[in-house]
């Protein structure tokens, strides 16, 4: 019996696309059944599909260790030909076999190489001398599963319902009705907003939940799988769950063949704005800082798709929006960040060997353009916190990464950013209990100031000078912006009246700010804009502020570290989230 790793597949309606994501040199033609993959070719067509959906990664699944026998299925109506092909790392390309197409073929052709390879990628291409209808291809495997998961998809949801019914109904139809899978895959709804009707959601687990923000949703999430006493996988994931539903099959597969006890399986996050973009797959921390693995690489060339495949930097966590691991590997649960940084500790806590798999990947808007004073108060705070806890702990690298982040904010007149990260940074310096007397982040959040975002139409852009790239500067000019504090500290009739258009994270954007008594911000990939004006006051206050909190914080380094280390495993426990909960 065959076990589908890995299906060749046309675009979901209703997703994001790129059609050189799927297939070259363009998208096959669709049968009139739209829910399936199946595609028509026309006489004399030929189409190629070594592109990140649909070519076979070598590595990752000769690294998963379950997989010793390797077959291509093929069901295909007409006349032509298909060609399966071994691109290397090096870039060569080697026909493995061909098989003929005359009339109605269904096989299963073993791939013999499948031994001898060790990296590279697997892609067929189909050749039509007739008119020719592919209705299935697929990698399989005859080896058993190392383990055969239960697996439970945990969905936190906060007051996006019509995005979560959309999206369960999308992957009942897809995935729960299929018998290779309905009885294998359980969803679980984290309703953070007690407000989602089950009735919506057929075919998942609605659990009502006080709102604890991502962290506090994913620990209820866990205990029930605990709780249940059945499931052997969890997958984190996204209330919009803006993915291929095949991605969710190649995360079972993976599972299911891994030999790795600490598998973390991360999905690619991609921009949902420019589908072929990677805003990360894979990532890192250290110092403090967050990095992104693969960031802004394009996903269509096939010479990328290779570079892909190889290991970069030091990945040590998956994002939330798509996370699967074992559930025997868990030592540590959610530390209580309410949102951004859990996902990050919880990888370091577990130790887990973080995997990602060209195809296995999800749509988001970018980061960027959900960054706001919110936003970077909560990333300050848990970049923070998590370096006293696991880091170096050490009081002046700490001071430098939270003094960069106000300065940049507070010299381009962004104060109210400014100001969110003086908070993140007074409320870590009061040691490990107030992440524990702070559960529910609403109360804290009246503290942060809002910015006012306006939404402008296209004819705005076009009539202002917006600037999306740094200008050249002279060294007598860059040296009065450094001691001017950015224009701070100049004279009004020193100032430009007329104000600045730039885009919020053009590179150089102090310099192109430097001297302007207004400055119009554009968010990133949007058509949002917000105003504001220097203010010298509010400048010097705030880093009056900033100073004197990190010399309290230079006092304390010694007692907060150990308060955040002794205390960490506590906090990060199922029995605290079970007191929590009970």
């Amino acid at each position: 019996m065959l076990t589908v790793l890995h299906r060749l597949i046309l675009p979901t309606e209703g997703l994001e696309q790129c059609d050189a994501m799927y297939a070259r040199p363009a998208l096959p033609e669709r049968v009139a059944d739209t829910s399936s993959s199946a595609f028509r070719l026309k006489m004399g067509q030929a189409f190629t599909f070594d592109t990140f959906y649909n070519a076979f990664s070598v590595k990752k699944w000769k690294q998963a260790g379950g997989v010793s026998r390797l077959l291509l299925s093929l069901h295909i109506r007409g006349q032509g030909e298909v060609t399966l092909f071994h691109r290397s790392k090096a870039d060569v390309v080697t026909p493995l076999w061909s098989k003929e197409i005359e009339g109605e073929i269904r096989c299963a052709e073993e791939i013999s190489a499948w031994p001898t390879l060790s990296e590279g990628l697997l892609y067929c291409s189909v050749t039509a001398q007739s008119e020719c209808t592919v209705e299935a291809v697929y990698f399989a495997t005859s080896s058993p599963m190392v383990q055969v998961p239960q697996l439970g998809v945990v969905i936190t949801h906060f007051n996006r319902q019509q995005y979560v019914r959309n999206s369960i109904q999308r992957v009942q139809k897809a995935l729960l009705q299929d018998p290779a899978y309905q009885d294998v895959i359980h969803f679980i709804v984290i309703d953070n907003s007690a407000n989602l009707d089950p009735a919506e959601v057929p075919g998942a687990k609605v659990i009502k939940n006080h709102n604890y923000g991502g962290s506090g949703g994913f620990a209820r999430g866990l205990l029930y799988l605990h709780e249940q006493g059945t499931f052997t996988h969890c997958l984190f994931m996204d209330d919009d769950i803006s993915c291929e539903v095949e991605a969710i099959r190649r995360c079972y597969a993976m599972l299911a063949y891994s030999v790795d006890r600490r598998i973390g399986l991360a999905g690619t996050l991609l921009d949902d704005q420019k589908p072929w973009s990677v805003q990360e797959k894979g990532a890192e921390f250290s110092e403090g800082v967050f990095r992104p693995l693969h960031k802004g690489e394009d996903v269509r060339p096939i010479e990328n798709l290779l570079n892909l495949e190889q290991d970069t930097g030091k990945p040590v966590y998956g994002g939330w929006w798509f996370f699967a691991f074992r559930l025997d590997a868990v030592s540590a649960y959610p530390f209580p960040f309410f949102v951004r940084g859990d996902d990050a500790l919880f990888g370091l806590m577990n130790r887990f060997n973080i995997v990602t798999v060209n195809g296995v990947a999800c749509f988001s808007e970018h980061f960027l353009s959900k960054e706001s004073a919110f936003t970077r108060y909560l990333g300050m705070r848990a970049s923070l916190a998590i370096y006293l806890m696991v880091g170096q702990g050490r009081a002046l690298p700490a001071v430098k990464m939270m003094g960069l982040a106000f300065l940049w904010c507070a010299l381009s007149c962004r104060y109210q950013s400014a100001q969110a990260i003086l908070l993140a940074f007074q409320d870590v310096s009061q040691g490990a209990d107030f992440w524990r007397q702070n559960l529910d982040f609403m109360p804290l959040a009246k503290r942060i100031q809002k910015e006012a975002v306006q939404c402008k139409e296209p004819a705005y852009f076009q009539s202002h000078p917006f600037h999306y790239e740094g200008q050249l500067e002279t060294k007598l000019r860059r040296c009065v912006r450094l001691m001017s504090l950015n224009g701070h500290l100049l004279p009004g009739w020193a100032l430009y009246k007329k104000p600045v258009y730039v885009g919020e994270y053009t590179s150089g954007l102090l310099g192109l700010t430097f001297r302007h008594q207004r400055i119009v911000y554009r968010k990133y990939e949007s058509s949002d804009i917000f105003e504001v004006e220097l203010n010298r006051f509010r400048l010097l206050a705030l880093t009056w502020a900033f100073f004197k909190t990190s010399i309290i914080f230079i006092l304390k380094t010694p007692f907060l570290r150990k308060s955040y280390r002794s205390k960490l495993s506590t906090l990060c426990s199922r029995n605290f989230w079970i007191s929590v909960y009970k």
